[in-house]
């Protein structure tokens, strides 16, 4: 349930960010009449998400044995994909207000209703993709309780964003997306190490003689209620294999490097500017 809670949180906080950005440049420059495309977008943005996931509901049902190992390994791959490339794309961000106002404010000119329409709902289709492959992933992974803590976590990041435009609230938002990110990355970091599993289950990775690594099942054993809580949502197994542990632990080396990079890059900009 905390995965589910949370990943919903995050990706529904940063829509109402952006919703809320949006409303209230319109607000303050008193060009209401382009407040309709704001809300058609949400609209449209959430029922492509609702498609997309009943979708994968019923694509996912018609597969059974090894090919329903591959399909859950390649899932948990593009989970993952997605998750480390929100969080990259969330790092960048320094100015998200003033590009967003600023993107609003040449369609609102030149009266294009159909660009903020296409701005808002790319921005809720891209979160509604992500969370609604995170959840899918994570009930594969065992997870239970997902509709309820999805639920909460909607509910929690709309009644955060709502007071945040609404009384003005001073939220160190900096502060709350790098504590998720942090959540998040050990959740992508869990979801490849259990797709690389599949996938070793599956056949198309090998499992060697010596696997599993190490048992530490008499100290915490995976299918305890904690173990079963760890492994969904911190990828956690007591009977690691090498390429489990090379995964997760290469992940992180990735990320820290893809990181640097990024920050750098950054810097540059910022110097050249």
């Amino acid at each position: 349930m905390f995965s589910s809670l949370l990943i919903t949180f995050r990706e529904t906080l940063e829509v109402a960010i952006v919703v809320g950005i949006v409303l209230t440049f319109l607000t303050k420059t008193h060009q209401n009449i382009f407040k309709k495309f704001v809300w058609y977008g949400v609209g449209v943005g959430v029922a492509i998400s609702i498609i997309l996931a009943f979708v994968l509901e019923v694509f996912f049902g018609g597969f059974e044995g090894k090919s329903e190992k591959i399909f859950e390994g390649v899932l948990m791959f593009v989970t993952v994909g997605f998750l480390t490339w929100m969080i990259m794309w969330i790092h960048k961000q320094k100015d998200i207000a003033k590009r967003l106002t600023e993107q609003v404010a040449l369609h609102a000119k030149e009266g294009y209703g159909l660009g903020i329409f296409i701005l808002i709902t790319s921005t809720v289709f891209r979160e509604g993709v992500e969370t609604v492959l995170y959840l899918k992933a994570s009930s594969l992974a065992g997870a239970s309780s997902q509709l309820f803590g999805a639920v909460i976590g909607i509910v929690s990041a709309l009644a955060f964003g709502y007071a945040l435009f609404r009384w003005a609230i001073k939220a160190n938002l900096s502060l709350v997306f790098n504590i998720t990110s942090i959540f998040l990355l050990l959740f992508a970091a869990g979801l490849l190490a259990h797709g690389v599993h599949e996938f070793q289950e599956a056949g198309l990775l090998p499992i060697f003689s010596f696997d599993p690594l190490f048992n530490i099942s008499h100290i915490l054993d995976q299918s305890s209620t904690l173990g079963s809580v760890l492994r969904v949502v911190f990828g956690y197994t007591s009977r690691p294999s090498l390429l489990e542990l090379i995964s997760y632990s290469t992940y992180f080396v990735f990320v820290y490097c893809i990181q640097k990079v990024t920050d750098q890059k950054l810097v540059q900009q910022t110097i050249q500017n």
